[in-house]
């Protein structure tokens, strides 16, 4: 029982100390690493938009070139 008790605690006690060392390794970006995680972020976030768009444009509109996504089959798994 008090092997138990001991191997618990030794649990939550390194749990504690890597979460330290974590912490203690991290640092905080600089100006021009923010600069570019902005930018990247930011990239990501028009290219995603832009794809929503398209998809809902040609799912909506009738058009000769439209791309048929069947997003209810996807969501719900085809079941």
């Amino acid at each position: 029982m008090a092997d138990q008790i001991t191997e618990f605690f030794d649990v939550q006690k390194d749990f504690v100390k890597d979460g330290t060392q974590f912490i203690n390794r991290c640092t905080k970006p600089d100006r021009n690493e923010y600069i570019k995680i902005c930018q990247a972020v930011g990239v990501g976030f028009v290219v995603m938009g832009a794809i929503g768009y398209l998809v809902k444009l040609s799912t909506d509109t009738h058009a000769i070139l439209a791309i048929h996504i069947p997003v209810n089959n996807v969501l719900v798994g085809g079941a």
